[in-house]
């Protein structure tokens, strides 16, 4: 069962279209249905769907707006759009986000259910794909199997490692840095698709799967050795290399839940410059992926977090602190804070979900309407420009958070605070 959002500003269009259909037999399950583009955008952070149906012209975020984020963040989500526009700039520029259709309202139900099916179908498609990573390829393993024990073990000589790699289509020398992954499936919290006997079979899964991408990405190379996956990551860019290390471990262990249908944990050393440091980076990702002991699977354990607590990682206060610093920017966004810390959009959001028990954009959103909260105490200000003050360009766009934050508007709540 695949899960499904619909989004449209006009409440007559989402109230139809949500009893239209018998979405059970269409192999989906409808989370939620959204007015605007605001709550479109919290929706999907919180629930992760399959396939996001939403109109062009929605207030506060626009659908091309919307999706353009979507596509950014979650590239796995597919779109369709629904709209009373026929203007071919629109649809043009829906094929530029790579959305699986176009359609006109107003839709009928058979319209409908063949979008549904198309992108059911294409759902299906990409999950046959996952599944034939997970085949058991043992000549693989095999070819690199004495190369990465030596690199892991420090054994390899410096002075042949790189003709070595060579020898195997890698091109690296004295200038690559490396970084090392650990990957192993959880043995428990996994589907019910698997028992405790699959384990050796999880494992050659979550291979495939790791290794096939990492060729894609043209990352690194991946194999098995110690009873887990192993990924050595290799760039010429150091710090390109930590950033695509984490957003691609993030999507491994995603695409294991969601395809495989088990939970996977990954463990992350920290960069390294040269073959021989290898196995350092190789020791701290194991001692890494050792963490899920006392704090749970199925996430992404870094170096930070051996230094640290893994509970408590600094990284969600550093995200914390800059909202609080910066909530009056209007361009202010869970994007932008990940690319200030430097951090993957996926890795952050779940980091911060789990210690703080909100979204970013939750957050920022808090930030913004208890600070909005004392300037309108002070009563100094109109609300246009307490508007301002706290990111909102539009005033409109700030009443209506206002209003959804605190349950009345902000000249009501200046009544109240004023009735004291």
């Amino acid at each position: 069962m695949y899960k499904l959002i619909f989004a449209d500003d006009e409440r007559p269009v989402l109230s139809q279209v949500s009893r239209m259909m018998d979405w059970k037999s269409a192999g989906f399950s409808l989370a939620g249905c959204c007015t605007n583009g605001y709550e479109l955008m919290e929706l999907v952070e919180k629930e992760l769907p399959d396939l996001v149906i939403l109109d062009i012209n929605m207030p506060f975020i626009t659908g091309l707006e919307a999706a353009r984020q979507i596509r950014h963040s979650y590239p796995h989500i597919k779109i369709v759009f629904l709209t009373g526009y026929t203007e071919f700039d629109y649809a043009k520029q829906a094929v530029e986000l790579n959305a699986l259709k176009y359609i006109v309202k107003p839709v009928s139900a058979q319209e409908l259910r063949a979008v549904l099916d198309e992108a059911r179908t294409a759902l299906d498609r990409e999950n046959r794909r996952i599944q034939k990573m997970a085949d058991l390829e043992q000549l693989y393993w095999k070819s690199r199997k004495v190369l990465v024990h030596d690199l892991l073990g420090n054994l390899a000589q410096s002075g042949t490692i790189y003709e070595r790699a060579r020898a195997h289509g890698l091109q690296w020398d004295r200038n690559t840095f490396f970084q090392v992954a650990v990957l192993s499936a959880d043995r428990t919290g996994g589907g019910s698709s698997w028992s405790a006997e699959d384990g050796k079979t999880m494992l050659y899964a979550l291979g495939n799967v790791t290794a096939e991408l990492a060729q894609e990405a043209r990352l690194g190379m991946a194999c098995l050795s110690g009873g887990k996956v192993v990924l050595i990551g290799y760039s010429r860019d150091k710090a390109g290399l930590a950033l695509r290390m984490q957003n691609f471990a993030e999507c491994v262990l995603r695409i294991a839940e969601e395809k495989l249908h088990f939970t996977a944990t990954a463990g992350l050393g920290n960069v390294c410059s040269g073959c021989a440091q290898i196995s350092a980076s190789y020791a701290e990702a194991v001692r890494t992926l050792a963490l899920r002991a006392g704090e749970g699977g199925n996430r992404l354990f870094t170096v930070q977090d051996l230094h640290g607590c893994a509970g408590s990682h600094p990284a969600v206060w550093d995200a914390v602190n800059y909202i609080e610093s910066t909530y009056a920017d209007p361009n202010l966004s869970a994007d932008s804070v990940c690319e200030h810390l430097h951090l993957s959009p996926s890795y952050l959001r779940a980091l911060f979900k789990r210690q703080t028990g909100s979204t970013i954009i939750g957050y920022i959103t808090k930030a913004r309407m208890e600070r909005a909260r004392t300037l309108l105490e002070e009563g100094k200000l109109k609300n246009g420009q307490i508007a301002e003050k706290v990111g909102y360009a539009d005033p409109h766009y700030f009443s209506y958070c206002f209003r959804r934050y605190f349950g009345v508007s902000p000249s009501e709540m200046k009544e109240k605070l004023h009735a004291r």
